[in-house]
């Protein structure tokens, strides 16, 4: 089923990989690509929610049935539906998602088990939840009705362009394509462009495989990627680093890798994706394409080893102190979680790093046990800190130096500079996480100063599960 292209055969993989690769993503789409009973019961089941939504809403509201579902770019297990309730412009933005909320509110059908949650991304939706053991969902998302970018009013109206650009151009192989790349980012843990992963949206896999063809073309171009890059899907162009686009592209979005929205121009489709996930989908894509093999395609599966000794054990090998921060959360949206505790986790690791404790690696996790940062360290005991001043030939700042040093145990030179030994502020880093949450001001507002806990290498057994995902997440390609 691969899509042949005129790209194909330009860069360097023998036809023995080609045929290896293309088997692969045969069999991986026997496992991705939902069943035809599957596919019936989506269109039934939003045929239905949709004609109820047409019969509870004013004529001038339009709906309409969008993203990977209505596309065909879904993956099999996925039941998530998006139907989309568009109102006219004109409309205050608090009337239109009031109104919008009040008709989705009106379809659920309680005697058939259906129950509902609002939930929040720039404006609060309906999630329609199907308690019949189908899995089925949902989204039921008031936005405006548009005709192109310059008309969009809040960041959920450019989807229904989103929907009308793919579904246009996408053949029925390139869909399947997408399925698989999807699979194979998800894999390697750089599927969805949220807080969690920072990693490319359902709608980027789409462009990716509509600009290059295939997944095997996707895995091509990544795996020579040089940056600063720039891909224009609109009119199948990409931009390499000496193109005198790219530069202008990279300063305009302020971004080394570009994925410009064909329906509209001033967005950079990848800005939410991080230089890491970037980076791991190049050298994943190098590695794919020199040993292809079903077993790399799903990449490393350790669900049954997660538990507290087996971190433990991990620890102890590695010769290294593990350092807990656990948070209690509230019901918020979790990408807001997430924003908030990798900003403050960054503020922990380098105060930890300011005071000379430096981390080998620091994790982040959030799941229902709360959230987490981790930071596993060197083991190390300090007494005192070495200080290194400018040089002495430049009087001003070296007698400001040796004023703000005054309690130093010893003084020596290096060349021309003074250095002082002095006593250390923090004897361990559980010292400098213990003044941090006690002191430091960026501190994410929901969280409690009092419901903090810190561990040094303990692990409690609830969390040993989400810790270790989150370590495998980021130790492995």
């Amino acid at each position: 089923m691969a899509v042949k292209s005129a790209m194909e055969g330009k860069s360097g993989i023998s036809a023995f990989q080609r045929i290896k690769l293309e088997g692969i993503v045969r069999r991986v789409l026997d496992d991705v690509k939902p069943t035809e009973d599957e596919m019936r019961r989506i269109t039934a089941y939003s045929n239905e929610l949709m004609g109820r939504l047409k019969s509870a809403a004013p004529k001038d509201v339009e709906i309409a049935f969008v993203g990977s579902a209505a596309r065909g770019t879904q993956i099999k297990g996925s039941y998530d539906m998006d139907i989309f309730l568009l109102f006219p412009k004109g409309l205050k933005e608090r009337e239109m998602e009031n109104k919008g909320l009040a008709i989705a509110k009106s379809i659920v059908n309680r005697g058939r088990g259906e129950t509902f949650i609002i939930k929040y991304a720039e404006h609060p939706y309906l999630k329609l939840i199907v308690d019949s053991g189908t899995g089925l969902t949902a989204d039921i998302v008031p936005a405006f009705k548009i005709e192109n970018a310059r008309e969009i009013g809040t960041s959920v109206d450019r989807t229904q362009l989103h929907n009308k650009f793919i579904s246009a151009r996408l053949t029925e192989s390139e869909k399947d394509n997408v399925r698989v790349l999807k699979a194979f980012l998800k894999a390697h843990n750089i599927y969805g462009a949220n807080a969690k992963y920072e990693g490319f949206s359902g709608y980027a896999c789409e462009l990716m495989v509509y600009q290059f063809g295939s997944f095997i073309n996707v895995l091509q171009e990544f795996s020579k990627l040089n940056l600063p890059l720039a891909l224009d899907p609109l009119n199948r162009e990409t931009y390499r680093p000496h193109h005198e686009r790219t530069g202008i592209l990279a300063k305009k979005f302020k971004s080394r890798f570009v994925l410009i929205d064909p329906t509209d121009e001033n967005r950079n489709v990848t800005a939410a994706t991080s230089i890491e996930s970037i980076a791991r989908l190049c050298i994943t894509s190098r590695l794919m394409l020199k040993k292809p093999s079903i077993g790399f395609f799903y990449g490393p599966r350790h669900s049954d080893t997660y538990s507290s000794n087996r971190i433990s054990k991990l620890r102890k090998e590695l010769g290294i102190d593990l350092y807990l921060v656990r948070f209690a959360v509230p019901n918020i949206s979790e990408d807001i979680i997430w924003q908030q505790l990798r900003r403050f986790s960054k503020r922990l690791s380098d105060m930890l790093e300011d005071n000379g404790f430096s981390t080998a690696l620091s994790v982040d996790s959030v799941s229902k046990e709360g959230a987490m940062a981790a930071f596993f360290i060197s083991r190390m005991k300090k007494h005192y800190d070495i200080i290194e001043g400018p040089s002495s030939f430049m009087h001003v700042a070296s007698d400001r130096f040796l004023d703000s040093h005054g309690n130093a145990i010893g003084t020596f030179f290096k060349d021309d500079r003074l250095v002082f030994i002095e006593e250390s502020r923090f004897s361990d880093p559980e010292e400098v996480l213990r003044h941090a949450i006690k002191n430091e001001k960026s501190l994410p507002s929901y969280l409690d100063r009092k419901k903090v806990k810190i561990y040094a290498n303990e692990i409690p057994e609830e969390l040993a599960k989400p810790l270790y995902d989150s370590f495998i997440r980021k130790t492995s390609i």
